[in-house]
Protein backbone atom coordinates (compact mmCIF):
# COMPACT_ATOMS: atom_id res chain seq x y z
CA UNK A 1 0.00 0.00 0.00
CA UNK A 2 1.35 3.24 -0.54
CA UNK A 3 3.71 5.02 2.17
CA UNK A 4 6.24 7.45 1.67
CA UNK A 5 9.71 5.81 1.23
CA UNK A 6 11.53 7.72 3.58
CA UNK A 7 8.80 6.59 6.64
CA UNK A 8 9.00 2.93 5.53
CA UNK A 9 12.50 2.86 6.25
CA UNK A 10 11.69 4.17 9.73
CA UNK A 11 8.79 1.72 10.18
CA UNK A 12 10.91 -1.16 8.72
CA UNK A 13 14.58 -1.45 10.48
CA UNK A 14 14.47 -0.42 13.73
CA UNK A 15 14.90 -3.18 16.56
CA UNK A 16 13.22 -5.59 13.65
CA UNK A 17 15.06 -8.49 11.94
CA UNK A 18 16.35 -7.32 8.68
CA UNK A 19 13.63 -8.23 5.70
CA UNK A 20 10.46 -7.06 6.88
CA UNK A 21 8.68 -4.48 4.55
CA UNK A 22 5.44 -5.78 5.21
CA UNK A 23 3.58 -2.49 5.01
CA UNK A 24 5.20 -1.82 1.51
CA UNK A 25 4.30 -5.21 0.15
CA UNK A 26 0.73 -5.86 1.60
CA UNK A 27 -1.38 -4.50 -1.29
CA UNK A 28 -4.95 -3.16 -0.98
CA UNK A 29 -5.90 -4.55 -4.32
CA UNK A 30 -4.56 -8.08 -3.06
CA UNK A 31 -6.59 -7.51 -0.18
CA UNK A 32 -9.98 -6.31 -2.08
CA UNK A 33 -9.55 -9.01 -4.55
CA UNK A 34 -10.07 -11.73 -1.01
CA UNK A 35 -13.08 -9.38 -0.40
CA UNK A 36 -14.65 -9.64 -3.57
CA UNK A 37 -13.88 -13.04 -3.52
CA UNK A 38 -15.72 -13.51 -0.19
CA UNK A 39 -18.43 -11.79 -1.78
CA UNK A 40 -19.12 -13.80 -4.61
CA UNK A 41 -19.43 -16.36 -1.83
CA UNK A 42 -22.03 -14.84 0.00
CA UNK A 43 -23.94 -13.83 -3.26
CA UNK A 44 -24.19 -16.95 -3.89
CA UNK A 45 -25.22 -18.97 -0.54
CA UNK A 46 -26.94 -15.73 0.69
CA UNK A 47 -24.85 -15.61 3.76
CA UNK A 48 -21.46 -17.32 5.20
CA UNK A 49 -23.08 -18.18 8.72
CA UNK A 50 -21.74 -21.44 10.87
CA UNK A 51 -23.57 -24.66 10.01
CA UNK A 52 -23.80 -23.35 6.02
CA UNK A 53 -22.91 -24.28 2.68
CA UNK A 54 -21.96 -20.46 2.41
CA UNK A 55 -19.55 -21.07 5.54
CA UNK A 56 -17.93 -24.41 4.47
CA UNK A 57 -17.25 -22.39 1.13
CA UNK A 58 -15.57 -19.82 2.77
CA UNK A 59 -13.51 -21.84 4.71
CA UNK A 60 -12.44 -23.83 1.48
CA UNK A 61 -11.55 -20.84 0.00
CA UNK A 62 -9.34 -19.74 2.95
CA UNK A 63 -7.42 -23.19 2.67
CA UNK A 64 -6.69 -22.69 -0.84
CA UNK A 65 -4.91 -19.38 -0.65
CA UNK A 66 -2.96 -20.51 2.45
CA UNK A 67 -2.12 -23.89 0.90
CA UNK A 68 -1.52 -21.84 -2.67
CA UNK A 69 0.68 -19.67 -0.84
CA UNK A 70 2.98 -22.62 1.03
CA UNK A 71 1.28 -23.57 4.26
CA UNK A 72 0.55 -26.39 6.48
CA UNK A 73 -3.06 -25.99 7.05
CA UNK A 74 -4.94 -27.34 9.90
CA UNK A 75 -9.15 -27.60 10.15
CA UNK A 76 -9.95 -27.65 13.64
CA UNK A 77 -13.27 -29.19 13.97
CA UNK A 78 -15.99 -28.55 16.96
CA UNK A 79 -19.70 -29.14 17.43
CA UNK A 80 -22.45 -26.29 18.66
CA UNK A 81 -25.61 -26.06 19.24
CA UNK A 82 -27.57 -24.53 16.16
CA UNK A 83 -30.87 -23.03 16.96
CA UNK A 84 -33.05 -21.02 14.21
CA UNK A 85 -36.79 -19.66 14.60
CA UNK A 86 -38.66 -20.97 11.68
CA UNK A 87 -41.70 -18.81 12.48
CA UNK A 88 -42.81 -16.28 15.24
CA UNK A 89 -44.46 -17.79 18.54
CA UNK A 90 -48.18 -17.86 18.84
CA UNK A 91 -50.17 -17.19 21.83
CA UNK A 92 -53.69 -17.02 21.96
CA UNK A 93 -56.41 -17.10 25.08
CA UNK A 94 -60.00 -16.29 25.58
CA UNK A 95 -59.97 -12.83 24.99
CA UNK A 96 -57.57 -12.70 21.97
CA UNK A 97 -53.82 -13.20 21.02
CA UNK A 98 -51.42 -11.96 23.08
CA UNK A 99 -47.61 -11.55 22.17
CA UNK A 100 -45.04 -13.83 23.06
CA UNK A 101 -41.41 -14.10 22.35
CA UNK A 102 -39.76 -17.86 21.19
CA UNK A 103 -37.05 -18.55 23.87
CA UNK A 104 -33.71 -19.66 22.15
CA UNK A 105 -33.69 -23.43 21.72
CA UNK A 106 -37.24 -23.87 22.02
CA UNK A 107 -38.45 -26.92 20.54
CA UNK A 108 -41.21 -26.63 17.99
CA UNK A 109 -44.55 -27.70 19.50
CA UNK A 110 -48.24 -26.57 19.73
CA UNK A 111 -50.32 -26.87 23.11
CA UNK A 112 -53.98 -26.08 24.80
CA UNK A 113 -54.65 -26.39 28.26
CA UNK A 114 -55.56 -24.30 30.92
CA UNK A 115 -53.27 -21.47 32.09
CA UNK A 116 -51.94 -22.49 35.54
CA UNK A 117 -49.68 -20.27 37.79
CA UNK A 118 -46.49 -22.33 38.83
CA UNK A 119 -44.70 -18.85 41.11
CA UNK A 120 -40.89 -18.97 39.68
CA UNK A 121 -41.28 -22.66 38.77
CA UNK A 122 -37.84 -23.26 40.62
CA UNK A 123 -38.72 -25.44 43.37
CA UNK A 124 -40.93 -28.56 43.77
CA UNK A 125 -43.31 -27.13 46.05
CA UNK A 126 -44.53 -24.82 43.19
CA UNK A 127 -45.22 -27.61 41.09
CA UNK A 128 -47.52 -29.29 44.15
CA UNK A 129 -51.10 -29.93 42.87
CA UNK A 130 -49.78 -29.08 38.85
CA UNK A 131 -52.69 -30.93 36.58
CA UNK A 132 -50.91 -32.80 33.66
CA UNK A 133 -51.40 -31.02 30.24
CA UNK A 134 -51.90 -27.47 31.78
CA UNK A 135 -49.95 -24.29 30.45
CA UNK A 136 -47.44 -23.20 33.08
CA UNK A 137 -47.16 -20.10 33.87
CA UNK A 138 -43.99 -18.66 35.67
CA UNK A 139 -42.28 -15.57 37.06
CA UNK A 140 -39.35 -14.67 35.74
CA UNK A 141 -36.36 -14.61 38.10
CA UNK A 142 -34.89 -17.28 40.91
CA UNK A 143 -33.20 -19.96 38.56
CA UNK A 144 -32.48 -20.17 34.95
CA UNK A 145 -34.79 -20.67 32.32
CA UNK A 146 -33.69 -23.99 31.62
CA UNK A 147 -34.07 -24.99 35.39
CA UNK A 148 -37.91 -23.91 34.79
CA UNK A 149 -38.37 -25.67 31.51
CA UNK A 150 -36.89 -29.40 33.33
CA UNK A 151 -39.22 -28.64 36.09
CA UNK A 152 -42.12 -27.97 33.48
CA UNK A 153 -41.30 -31.26 31.63
CA UNK A 154 -41.15 -33.23 34.44
CA UNK A 155 -44.78 -32.10 36.00
CA UNK A 156 -46.21 -32.68 32.11
CA UNK A 157 -47.05 -29.18 31.24
CA UNK A 158 -47.90 -28.94 27.62
CA UNK A 159 -45.72 -25.75 27.18
CA UNK A 160 -43.95 -22.95 29.32
CA UNK A 161 -44.80 -19.20 29.74
CA UNK A 162 -42.27 -17.22 31.44
CA UNK A 163 -43.61 -13.20 32.27
CA UNK A 164 -41.45 -11.10 32.33
CA UNK A 165 -40.26 -8.63 36.08
CA UNK A 166 -39.36 -5.88 33.95
CA UNK A 167 -41.34 -3.66 31.48
CA UNK A 168 -40.79 -4.83 27.99
CA UNK A 169 -41.50 -8.88 26.60
CA UNK A 170 -39.33 -11.33 27.95
CA UNK A 171 -36.25 -12.73 25.11
CA UNK A 172 -34.69 -15.56 26.72
CA UNK A 173 -32.33 -18.54 25.87
CA UNK A 174 -32.88 -22.51 27.09
CA UNK A 175 -28.55 -22.52 26.49
CA UNK A 176 -29.05 -25.76 23.95
CA UNK A 177 -31.63 -28.41 22.51
CA UNK A 178 -32.96 -30.54 24.37
CA UNK A 179 -36.32 -29.35 26.09
CA UNK A 180 -39.18 -31.20 25.95
CA UNK A 181 -41.61 -28.51 25.60
CA UNK A 182 -42.13 -24.86 23.92
CA UNK A 183 -41.08 -22.01 26.09
CA UNK A 184 -42.15 -18.43 25.20
CA UNK A 185 -41.64 -15.21 26.92
CA UNK A 186 -44.50 -12.49 27.81
CA UNK A 187 -44.61 -9.10 29.03
CA UNK A 188 -45.47 -8.26 32.53
CA UNK A 189 -48.64 -7.02 31.54
CA UNK A 190 -50.01 -10.03 29.55
CA UNK A 191 -52.98 -11.53 30.99
CA UNK A 192 -52.81 -15.44 30.61
CA UNK A 193 -55.97 -16.98 32.00
CA UNK A 194 -58.25 -19.33 31.15
CA UNK A 195 -57.53 -21.59 28.30
CA UNK A 196 -54.47 -20.79 26.28
CA UNK A 197 -52.63 -22.11 22.92
CA UNK A 198 -49.19 -22.02 22.51
CA UNK A 199 -47.47 -22.38 19.47
CA UNK A 200 -43.62 -22.22 18.58
CA UNK A 201 -41.58 -23.12 15.09
CA UNK A 202 -38.21 -23.75 15.36
CA UNK A 203 -35.22 -25.72 14.58
CA UNK A 204 -32.43 -27.32 16.93
CA UNK A 205 -29.77 -29.28 16.09
CA UNK A 206 -25.79 -30.01 16.94
CA UNK A 207 -23.56 -28.84 13.89
CA UNK A 208 -19.78 -29.89 13.53
CA UNK A 209 -17.49 -26.72 12.26
CA UNK A 210 -14.49 -25.85 12.01
CA UNK A 211 -11.32 -22.94 12.81
CA UNK A 212 -8.91 -22.87 9.81
CA UNK A 213 -5.50 -22.40 11.14
CA UNK A 214 -2.12 -22.00 9.57
CA UNK A 215 1.56 -21.09 10.80
CA UNK A 216 5.02 -19.56 9.13
CA UNK A 217 7.68 -22.16 8.68
CA UNK A 218 10.33 -19.03 10.00
CA UNK A 219 10.36 -17.77 13.29
CA UNK A 220 10.29 -19.61 16.75
CA UNK A 221 7.63 -22.23 17.28
CA UNK A 222 8.07 -21.18 21.03
CA UNK A 223 7.40 -17.57 20.90
CA UNK A 224 4.36 -17.28 18.57
CA UNK A 225 2.26 -13.78 17.61
CA UNK A 226 -1.03 -15.37 16.84
CA UNK A 227 -2.92 -12.77 14.20
CA UNK A 228 -7.00 -13.76 13.49
CA UNK A 229 -10.42 -12.53 12.35
CA UNK A 230 -13.35 -14.47 12.41
CA UNK A 231 -14.86 -15.86 9.24
CA UNK A 232 -18.64 -16.30 9.39
CA UNK A 233 -21.05 -14.23 9.22
CA UNK A 234 -24.63 -13.99 10.60
CA UNK A 235 -27.50 -15.31 8.87
CA UNK A 236 -29.00 -12.03 8.14
CA UNK A 237 -26.16 -11.65 5.13
CA UNK A 238 -23.62 -12.10 3.42
CA UNK A 239 -21.43 -10.33 6.37
CA UNK A 240 -18.51 -8.81 4.24
CA UNK A 241 -17.53 -5.83 6.23
CA UNK A 242 -18.11 -8.21 9.37
CA UNK A 243 -15.82 -9.84 8.68
CA UNK A 244 -14.55 -10.56 5.31
CA UNK A 245 -12.67 -7.53 5.70
CA UNK A 246 -10.91 -8.60 8.62
CA UNK A 247 -10.10 -12.21 7.17
CA UNK A 248 -9.25 -10.60 3.70
CA UNK A 249 -6.49 -8.05 5.64
CA UNK A 250 -5.30 -11.43 7.18
CA UNK A 251 -4.86 -13.52 4.26
CA UNK A 252 -3.01 -11.13 2.34
CA UNK A 253 -0.67 -10.73 5.38
CA UNK A 254 -0.65 -14.42 5.43
CA UNK A 255 0.95 -14.30 1.67
CA UNK A 256 3.23 -11.53 1.61
CA UNK A 257 4.93 -13.53 5.10
CA UNK A 258 5.16 -16.59 3.47
CA UNK A 259 8.65 -15.37 1.58
CA UNK A 260 9.44 -13.45 5.10
CA UNK A 261 11.92 -13.93 8.08
CA UNK A 262 9.81 -13.19 11.06
CA UNK A 263 11.69 -13.38 14.88
CA UNK A 264 8.62 -14.76 16.00
CA UNK A 265 6.30 -17.51 13.90
CA UNK A 266 3.34 -15.48 13.08
CA UNK A 267 -0.05 -18.26 13.22
CA UNK A 268 -3.28 -17.00 11.30
CA UNK A 269 -6.47 -18.30 12.79
CA UNK A 270 -10.15 -17.92 10.71
CA UNK A 271 -12.38 -18.33 13.55
CA UNK A 272 -15.86 -20.28 13.12
CA UNK A 273 -18.97 -19.13 15.07
CA UNK A 274 -17.92 -15.74 16.42
CA UNK A 275 -21.51 -14.69 15.74
CA UNK A 276 -23.14 -16.93 17.76
CA UNK A 277 -21.23 -16.42 20.96
CA UNK A 278 -17.33 -16.73 19.83
CA UNK A 279 -17.02 -20.15 20.14
CA UNK A 280 -14.62 -20.92 17.83
CA UNK A 281 -11.69 -19.03 19.67
CA UNK A 282 -13.35 -20.45 22.56
CA UNK A 283 -12.35 -23.82 22.24
CA UNK A 284 -9.16 -22.91 20.68
CA UNK A 285 -8.15 -21.50 23.87
CA UNK A 286 -9.52 -24.05 25.97
CA UNK A 287 -7.70 -26.34 24.17
CA UNK A 288 -4.20 -24.99 24.33
CA UNK A 289 -2.33 -26.82 27.59
CA UNK A 290 -0.03 -24.37 29.68
CA UNK A 291 2.79 -24.66 27.42
CA UNK A 292 0.82 -24.08 24.43
CA UNK A 293 -0.73 -20.62 26.06
CA UNK A 294 2.97 -19.92 26.78
CA UNK A 295 4.38 -20.02 23.77
CA UNK A 296 1.61 -17.40 22.29
CA UNK A 297 3.50 -13.79 22.90
CA UNK A 298 0.15 -12.11 21.90
CA UNK A 299 -3.24 -11.80 20.30
CA UNK A 300 -4.20 -9.25 17.35
CA UNK A 301 -7.54 -9.29 16.14
CA UNK A 302 -9.30 -7.97 13.13
CA UNK A 303 -12.99 -7.64 13.09
CA UNK A 304 -14.71 -4.81 10.81
CA UNK A 305 -12.12 -3.01 9.13
CA UNK A 306 -13.48 -1.24 6.04
CA UNK A 307 -16.26 0.37 7.67
CA UNK A 308 -18.00 3.07 5.61
CA UNK A 309 -18.94 5.24 8.06
CA UNK A 310 -15.55 4.67 10.13
CA UNK A 311 -13.48 5.86 13.08
CA UNK A 312 -10.41 4.56 13.34
CA UNK A 313 -10.61 2.60 16.16
CA UNK A 314 -7.84 0.72 18.59
CA UNK A 315 -8.75 -1.15 21.49
CA UNK A 316 -7.46 0.29 24.42
CA UNK A 317 -5.53 -2.78 25.63
CA UNK A 318 -2.66 -0.99 27.57
CA UNK A 319 0.31 -2.98 25.83
CA UNK A 320 2.56 -3.25 22.60
CA UNK A 321 -0.53 -4.14 20.25
CA UNK A 322 -2.48 -0.67 21.10
CA UNK A 323 1.46 1.15 21.34
CA UNK A 324 2.25 -0.23 17.57
CA UNK A 325 -1.50 0.72 16.15
CA UNK A 326 -1.17 4.26 17.55
CA UNK A 327 2.67 4.51 16.37
CA UNK A 328 1.06 3.74 12.73
CA UNK A 329 -2.03 6.10 12.89
CA UNK A 330 0.80 9.40 14.56
CA UNK A 331 3.42 8.62 11.70
CA UNK A 332 0.57 8.66 8.95
CA UNK A 333 -0.82 11.74 10.67
CA UNK A 334 -4.17 10.07 11.00
CA UNK A 335 -6.67 10.63 13.93
CA UNK A 336 -7.56 7.26 16.04
CA UNK A 337 -8.83 6.84 19.16
CA UNK A 338 -9.62 3.66 21.88
CA UNK A 339 -12.25 1.37 21.84
CA UNK A 340 -13.73 -0.39 24.30
CA UNK A 341 -11.51 -3.34 25.28
CA UNK A 342 -14.63 -5.59 26.24
CA UNK A 343 -13.92 -9.08 25.13
CA UNK A 344 -17.01 -8.50 22.45
CA UNK A 345 -14.82 -9.99 19.76
CA UNK A 346 -12.53 -13.28 19.26
CA UNK A 347 -9.71 -11.37 21.72
CA UNK A 348 -12.30 -12.03 24.88
CA UNK A 349 -11.12 -15.98 25.15
CA UNK A 350 -7.30 -14.73 24.73
CA UNK A 351 -7.91 -12.05 27.17
CA UNK A 352 -9.26 -14.22 29.74
CA UNK A 353 -6.30 -16.57 29.52
CA UNK A 354 -3.96 -14.01 30.19
CA UNK A 355 -2.72 -13.92 26.67
CA UNK A 356 -1.79 -10.17 25.92
CA UNK A 357 -4.50 -9.47 22.75
CA UNK A 358 -5.65 -6.03 20.92
CA UNK A 359 -6.42 -4.95 17.79
CA UNK A 360 -7.77 -2.55 15.62
CA UNK A 361 -11.85 -1.28 14.70
CA UNK A 362 -13.48 0.72 12.62
CA UNK A 363 -17.16 0.50 13.80
CA UNK A 364 -20.18 -1.18 14.08
CA UNK A 365 -24.19 -0.90 14.68
CA UNK A 366 -23.08 2.37 17.38
CA UNK A 367 -23.68 6.22 16.60
CA UNK A 368 -21.17 8.37 14.62
CA UNK A 369 -20.73 11.75 16.88
CA UNK A 370 -20.23 15.16 14.95
CA UNK A 371 -16.98 15.76 16.52
CA UNK A 372 -16.15 11.99 15.19
CA UNK A 373 -17.70 13.26 11.64
CA UNK A 374 -15.43 16.42 12.20
CA UNK A 375 -11.84 14.16 12.37
CA UNK A 376 -12.82 10.82 10.53
CA UNK A 377 -15.31 12.31 7.07
CA UNK A 378 -18.33 10.59 6.49
CA UNK A 379 -21.87 11.57 8.49
CA UNK A 380 -22.21 12.43 12.30
CA UNK A 381 -25.42 11.31 14.16
CA UNK A 382 -25.50 8.20 12.11
CA UNK A 383 -24.22 4.78 12.70
CA UNK A 384 -20.52 3.89 11.69
CA UNK A 385 -22.12 0.79 9.91
CA UNK A 386 -25.95 1.02 9.07
CA UNK A 387 -25.51 -2.73 7.05
CA UNK A 388 -24.25 -4.03 10.48
CA UNK A 389 -25.80 -7.72 10.54
CA UNK A 390 -28.17 -7.21 7.62
CA UNK A 391 -28.10 -8.46 4.30
CA UNK A 392 -27.08 -5.10 2.87
CA UNK A 393 -23.28 -6.17 4.07
CA UNK A 394 -22.14 -6.63 0.74
CA UNK A 395 -19.03 -5.49 -1.49
CA UNK A 396 -20.72 -2.09 -1.43
CA UNK A 397 -20.55 -1.99 2.31
CA UNK A 398 -17.02 -1.87 2.42
CA UNK A 399 -14.61 1.56 2.30
CA UNK A 400 -11.96 0.68 0.40
CA UNK A 401 -9.96 3.54 1.47
CA UNK A 402 -10.41 2.67 5.32
CA UNK A 403 -9.43 -1.20 4.10
CA UNK A 404 -6.14 0.52 2.56
CA UNK A 405 -5.26 1.92 5.65
CA UNK A 406 -6.24 -1.08 8.01
CA UNK A 407 -4.42 -3.32 6.13
CA UNK A 408 -1.16 -1.08 6.35
CA UNK A 409 -1.85 -0.57 10.10
CA UNK A 410 -2.02 -4.09 10.74
CA UNK A 411 0.66 -4.72 8.55
CA UNK A 412 2.62 -2.38 10.91
CA UNK A 413 1.51 -3.95 14.29
CA UNK A 414 3.04 -7.36 12.93
CA UNK A 415 6.27 -5.68 11.58
CA UNK A 416 7.04 -4.60 15.14
CA UNK A 417 6.17 -7.59 17.02
CA UNK A 418 6.71 -10.46 14.56
CA UNK A 419 10.37 -9.12 13.46
CA UNK A 420 11.30 -8.47 16.56
CA UNK A 421 11.47 -10.56 20.14
CA UNK A 422 10.38 -7.25 22.25
CA UNK A 423 7.87 -7.99 24.61
CA UNK A 424 4.11 -7.75 23.98
CA UNK A 425 2.54 -7.16 27.68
Amino acid sequence: MRIVVIAALVLTTTGMSADPGLVEAVSEPNVFAHVQDLAEIGKLHGNRAVGTAGYEASAQYVESVLRAAGYQVTSQTFTLPHYREVTPAVLTTASGPVSAVTFVYSPSGRASGPAQDVGTGCRLSDWAGFRRGSIAVAGRGECSFKVKADWAGRAGAGALIVVNSKPGELRGSLGAPGAKLPVVGVAPEAEIEGQVTVETNTTSSTKVTRNVIAQTAQGDPDDVLVLGAHLDSVEAGPGINDNGSGVAVVLEIAEQMARMRPQRAVRFAFWGAEEVGLVGSTHYVKGLSPQDKAKIAGYVNLDMVATKNHANGIYDSDNAIETAAWEFYQRRGLPAEEVAFDGRSDYGPFMKAGIPSGGIFTGAEDIKTLDQAQKYGGVGNQSYDPCYHKLCDTIENVNRQVLDVSGDAVAHIVERLAFSGSPVR
